[in-house]
Parts: structure tokens; C-alpha cells; sequence
């Protein structure tokens, strides 16, 4: 979820709960102000009355008050308590013709010893139609108000944050291997300044420790090779001198072995270290299933040494934007490693469907472990050509273009999957 999107979304939920909460509290609260001004009016209105009634009883001349106002009813009372009460009561209303709520207040008293009802109403329609309008006004406003700070927040908040975005987008787009300054504008807000200062001299740093490292593995190519070819010759030279007896070209076997596994764990040291650096930036469309089938034909003879069958179902034309040199080193070091790691006799199955390389030997029964096979100089074999770098070299280049690669087993079968 976007920053803007989950501060709008907090700022929705907020309103939404006070409007939840402020329409039915408003609505209660206006009724019940409503309610008490109904009751103060018919408390005035009997504080007025009560004595000219008593007094009319009294004299015997009830018949001389006018009662026109038909909200207000005295009759005889079998009650003989002096109380009074509020209550709601619905009457038919002759004129509309429809029964209407109304409050009454119920006065019992006695005159003469004898008890009468005075009963004084009000009409609550007229109020609970200025109730309902005033709660659908308050909503509408309530609404509006929300609506109105949904908006300006967005189209605001979208504005504030827009150099924000606008540094998202360069950064996407940076590549250190080609280093074009990001040259972020000016902000009026100062957070984004400091932000944009930042990022400017941390792509000005990672840009130089990407060229000290890329000289440095340039030198170390360089200057490591050259030792390393005069080694080997000198040592080949040594083989041909004569006499030599049996210990002495043990001896320098040996050496020529060890000279040549140095040769191999330097060249795939700086291959691991090229690849972390982004120095392989050449890409081109490659078809998957050529590389397969060269790669099955330069590997052939060191399976045939092992009398390993190997088997090739490759469907489709899969083709991957990669550089070349990698995607024949991933696809190498996967069939080297199911040789090296096969036993005599045994069995490869090379599979490609779709967007997924499946590499299956045989092999030990052990199962390996996941979490260690892919690190630099984990070896689970004594095979001294082995020098640990495979599995991390073929997981680096995995990552560099997005792929996976997992390890499963599966009824004795090491297997490997590169999903593209």
C-alpha cells in the first residue's frame, strides 16, 4: 500500500468513526433539548392554569372556562393522590386525520374532596420534523466536510509528496555501472531537501566504491593471472627435465593440480565479484535450449568417463534477456555439478518446459542442506576439483536477472530448478 494511500485511508476511517458517532449523539441530544423545552412550556402552562381551574370548580362556574384549545382536558379522576406525571401518548388528529405523538402532562389534584385530571399536551410533530431536518442538514454538512478533506488532503498531500516521487522514480532508474547524477530539484519543504542532498552524495559514494572495486578486480585478474601462467609454464618445464625420479613428479603433480585449482578459484572469485558489481551489463535474447544442447555436448565425454546416462526432454524456445557469458557459465556449472556429484553408472535428466529448468541426478542418498549448498565454498563431496563456487556462482546470477533457483529430492534424485 502507498504511503498517501494508507494516510488518506487512516484520515477516512477516523471521519468516518466521528460521523458514526456524532449523528446519532447529535440526534439524541437535540431530542432530548427538545424534549425538556416541551416539558418547561407544559410545566408554565399548568402553573398559569391549575389555580383558574381550582378556583372555577370551586365556584361552580367551570363551564365559564373556555377550553378551545383542545390540548388541554379536565375530567373527573377516580385518583385521589395529588401527583403529576409526563408521559407519551399517540391521539387521532381529526384534522390531518392521522394519529399523532404527543407529550401530555397528567396533573391529578383535588378540590373539594373530590379529584379531577387536568390533562395539558403538546404536539411533537412539528418537533420531531425540525429534529429530522436539522440531523439531515448536520449530515449532509457532516458529509460534505468529509468529502471536502478527503480531496484537498489528496490533491494536496499528492502535491507535498510529488519531489518525493519524482527521487523514487530517478532512483529506479540509476544505474551505477552508467552513473548519470540524479540532479534533484530544489523543494519548497526542507525534509525533502536534506532527503535529496542525501541521496545525491550517496549515489556520488556508491559510484566510486563501484570503480575502486572494479579496478581492484581488474588488477587482481590481471596481476593474479600473469604468476599463475608463468607457474604452470615453469612447472610443465620442470616435468620435461630429466633425470627425474618418481617422488620428484609426484611432487610436481601435485603442484601442477594445486596451480591449477588456484587458477580455477581465482577465475570464479572475480566471476562472483564482477557479477555483484554489475559489471555484466550486456544483455541480448538468448534461446534457453541452444545453450542446453552445446552445453550437453562439451560435457559429454566427462559423463561418458563416468558411464552416466544423460537424458534431454527440452520443449519450447524459451528465449532470456541475459548476458550470454552467464547464462552458459549457470547452465555449466549445474551439469558439472550433477556429474561431479553422480556416482558411476548413474543417471542426469536435463528438462525444460516452459519457464523452468529442472536438472535431476543421481547421486547419494543423503539429502543436502538447502540453507548451505549455496554458500561460497561449501563442498559436500572429497573431489578435489570441486572448489566450492559453483551452486553460489549459478544462485548470483539467479538473482541478478530475478530468477530462483531451489534444490529438492525427490526418490533419490538430486534435483534443480531454475524457474525464469
Amino acid at each position: 500500500m502507498r504511503l498517501l494511500q494508507k494516510t488518506i485511508r487512516s484520515y477516512i476511517f477516523y471521519s468516518v468513526f466521528i460521523l458514526l458517532v456524532a449523528i446519532p449523539v447529535f440526534y439524541f441530544s437535540i431530542k432530548k433539548i427538545v424534549k425538556e423545552d416541551t416539558d418547561e412550556h407544559l410545566q408554565t402552562t399548568k402553573s398559569i392554569l391549575l389555580p383558574r381551574v381550582k378556583k372555577a370548580i370551586s365556584n361552580n362556574t367551570i363551564g365559564r372556562l373556555d377550553f378551545a384549545d383542545q390540548d388541554i382536558i379536565l375530567s373527573p379522576s377516580a385518583d385521589t393522590r395529588t401527583v403529576e406525571s409526563f408521559i407519551n401518548k399517540d391521539f387521532y388528529d381529526s384534522l390531518s386525520e392521522e394519529t399523532a405523538s404527543y407529550r401530555v402532562l397528567m396533573v391529578n389534584f383535588m378540590v373539594n374532596g373530590r379529584p379531577y385530571l387536568l390533562q395539558l399536551r403538546n404536539s411533537m410533530v412539528d418537533s420531531d420534523d425540525l429534529i429530522e431536518s436539522i440531523v439531515k442538514v448536520q449530515i449532509v454538512l457532516l458529509l460534505s466536510l468529509l468529502a471536502g478533506l478527503f480531496l484537498i488532503n489528496r490533491n494536496q498531500s499528492r502535491k507535498i509528496w510529488q519531489p518525493f516521487y519524482i527521487a523514487l522514480e530517478k532512483l529506479r532508474q540509476y544505474k551505477v555501472e552508467q552513473h548519470q547524477p540524479l540532479d534533484l530539484a530544489q523543494s519548497s519543504i526542507n525534509e525533502f531537501n536534506d532527503l535529496n542532498r542525501s541521496l545525491e552524495e550517496l549515489t556520488e559514494r556508491v559510484h566510486t566504491t563501484y570503480l575502486t572495486q572494479k579496478e581492484f578486480t581488474e588488477n587482481a585478474s590481471h596481476e593474479i593471472q600473469t604468476p599463475l601462467a608463468i607457474f604452470q609454464s615453469k612447472l610443465e618445464l620442470l616435468m620435461q627435465t630429466t633425470p627425474l625420479n618418481e617422488e620428484q613428479a609426484e611432487l610436481i603433480g601435485d603442484m601442477a593440480n594445486a596451480s591449477q585449482r588456484m587458477g580455477k578459484l581465482n577465475k570464479s572469485l572475480i566471476l562472483l565479484t564482477r557479477i555483484e558489481n554489475l559489471q555484466f551489463a550486456e544483455t541480448e535474447l538468448i534461446l534457453l535450449a541452444a545453450i542446453l544442447e552445446k552445453n550437453i555436448r562439451q560435457l559429454q565425454p566427462q559423463a561418458e568417463g563416468k558411464q552416466i546416462t544423460v537424458q534431454s526432454d527440452i520443449q519450447g524456445n524459451l528465449l532470456l534477456k541475459a548476458n550470454r557469458s552467464l547464462l552458459e557459465v549457470l547452465v555449466s556449472n549445474l551439469l558439472s555439478n550433477a556429474i561431479r556429484h553422480n556416482f558411476y553408472a548413474g543417471v542426469i535428466i536435463v528438462t525444460l518446459v516452459k519457464d523452468k529448468l529442472i536438472i535431476e541426478n543421481t547421486g547419494k542418498l543423503a539429502v543436502l542442506d538447502q540453507d548451505q549448498i549455496f554458500r561460497r565454498f561449501h563442498k559436500e563431496s572429497t573431489d578435489a576439483n570441486s572448489i566450492g563456487l559453483g551452486l553460489q556462482i549459478v544462485r548470483q546470477i539467479s538473482l541478478l536477472y530475478g530468477w530462483t533457483v531451489e534444490y529438492t529430492n525427490k526418490d533419490g534424485l538430486h534435483t534443480f530448478t531454475v524457474q525464469f
